[in-house]
């Protein structure tokens, strides 16, 4: 990180007045006292100092995650090449920028860590400002889970904006990036609720629970084995209909070619 260099020339400044302190006169000791004052300023200032650093030099992503997204991922393929540098360069950005926690795991594994990251830069691919820092720590179960919100229903994914925190269960959060067309993929469909979250004044078509037919014609998953695998009663219909876009999307602008539209002029405000 660029912040630890800042620093090396305070600490020698505090160490060096230490010495002549106490080999020479004590008076010196006063002068410790900016080099100190400066290191306090470099650790409050580290984040953006380190984040600045990171934007002109992203790190890279590791090699794992790289083939994950070549391989699985339809958006990231049909890409142009610049933008698929742009999508590894967030996608490394936001894995280091936010808090990845496992429960019932020590570590979140770097292909769990890589999903949740192309989730995100996918939904937000439209827009310049693009970490949702509202939310920055993402938990990660290995499977479903309770929560304080939902204690007496085992779901998939939700998110807690009281902690900022966004949690998926890794045994849905896989099968939905992997294989979009025969499960449906919580990591789009939780970031999309997060982003409407993060930015209630972008216009989303409205979906109802009138859309649910053209929803199952457009993806084949069923109302009732879809709230199941969610895991909860009440379904984020604009949010299904977002995943629905990207995963369905030949099919979805035959069969509500309007909400279609609503939805790409909702994503790609920017882009």
């Amino acid at each position: 990180m660029l912040s630890r260099f800042f620093y090396i020339p305070f600490v020698i400044g505090v160490a060096a007045f230490l010495i002549v302190g106490f080999t020479i006169d004590s008076n010196y000791f006063i002068y410790i006292v900016p080099f100190v004052v400066c290191i306090a300023v470099v650790y409050i200032l580290s984040p953006q100092i380190d984040w600045w650093w990171h934007q002109r030099h992203p790190p890279e992503l590791p090699a794992g995650v790289r083939h994950l997204i070549n391989t699985q991922s339809l958006f990231y393929q049909n890409l142009s090449a610049d933008d698929k540098t742009r999508f590894r360069n967030r996608m490394a950005m936001y894995m280091e920028a936010n808090e990845f926690m496992g429960q019932g795991m020590e570590v979140v594994p770097p292909d769990i860590r890589g999903v949740v990251a192309a989730s995100v830069v996918q939904i937000t691919f439209g827009y310049e400002n693009y970490l949702l820092n509202k939310f920055e720590h993402i938990i990660i179960y290995p499977h479903r889970f309770p929560s304080p919100q939902h204690p007496e229903e085992l779901h998939a994914s939700e998110y807690y904006e009281e902690d900022g925190a966004i949690i998926f269960s890794a045994e849905q959060l896989m099968p939905g990036f992997m294989q979009p067309q025969r499960f449906l993929n919580i990591g789009l469909y939780e970031y999309t609720r997060v982003f409407r979250n993060c930015h209630p004044e972008v216009d989303f078509p409205y979906i109802g629970v009138e859309h649910w037919p053209a929803l199952v014609e457009i993806s084949g998953f069923l109302q009732d084995k879809t709230i199941q695998y969610i895991g909860l009663p009440e379904i984020d219909l604009v949010a299904l209909a977002v995943v629905y876009y990207y995963d369905f999307g030949e099919r979805f602008k035959v069969v509500l070619p309007g909400e279609y539209e609503g939805i790409g002029r909702a994503l790609w405000v920017d882009g």
